[in-house]
């Protein structure tokens, strides 16, 4: 049986998401230390709405999918997005900046990884 060219896409898609909302992130802080990313407001807003977009898209991800990259943090990522939903005024600075510069990266590595093994099948 062949596999489902909709479904694929619907993976596709929801990859390119976790790429393009981890990229952003990347972009607003490369050039930040943790006090610039603690004082700056509107830094602190974007990057807090593209980890809730992120982990929305991660949640798309199928877990057959994501339990062939081991190295991301899918399920924490998805988590992540229910707490800024529910909590957003009161998230921890340190917090978010050491999952935007360590979880982040892995699990957009592990995206674009995943990306090309879907479109090479």
């Amino acid at each position: 049986m062949s596999p489902d060219p909709e479904r694929i896409l619907e993976q596709i898609v929801s990859l390119e998401d976790v790429i393009e909302y981890g990229s952003k992130i990347a972009l607003y802080t490369q050039t930040l230390s943790l006090e610039d990313f603690r004082s700056n407001e509107l830094v602190f807003d974007a990057v807090v709405r593209n980890l809730e977009l992120l982990g929305d898209a991660a949640k798309r991800v199928p877990s057959t999918l994501t339990a062939s990259l081991p190295d991301a943090a899918w399920t924490r990522a998805a988590a992540f997005a229910d707490v800024i939903a529910r909590h957003s005024v009161t998230l921890d600075r340190q917090i978010v900046w050491d999952l935007v510069k360590t979880k982040i990266p892995e699990l957009v590595r592990s995206s674009i990884a995943a990306l090309e093994r879907l479109r090479r099948n």
